[in-house]
């Protein structure tokens, strides 16, 4: 008869995917290169940008994907959004109309 032999300790770790990609400024005066969880919101990756690039914080920002012309959803994983080396353009949301 065979057993296996375990050996107790925790168990391995799932890690979420990484994603990478650059956020210009709306002036197109600074770029930085960010990384981050493929589940976390976009608003997350947004407001980690805005600290980063030293923008007013209380003002609304939107990362906009300059390859598919769309702005991406706050609330949606920023890993369903866009692919690996996306370029991304950081900009104030803007109220127009109505």
């Amino acid at each position: 008869m065979k057993t296996e032999e375990r050996k107790a300790g925790p168990e391995p770790i799932a890690t979420d995917p990484v994603i990478s990609f650059e956020v210009t400024n709306c002036t197109g005066t600074e770029t930085v290169r960010v990384s981050g969880q493929t589940s976390l919101p976009a608003g997350a990756i947004t407001d980690a940008v805005v600290a980063k690039m030293s923008l007013p914080p209380n003002t609304p920002w939107a990362l906009r994907d300059d390859n598919q012309g769309v702005f991406l959803d706050d609330e949606k994983p920023i890993g369903e959004q866009m692919s690996p080396g996306a370029k991304l353009t950081i900009t104030p949301k803007a109220h127009l109309g109505g």
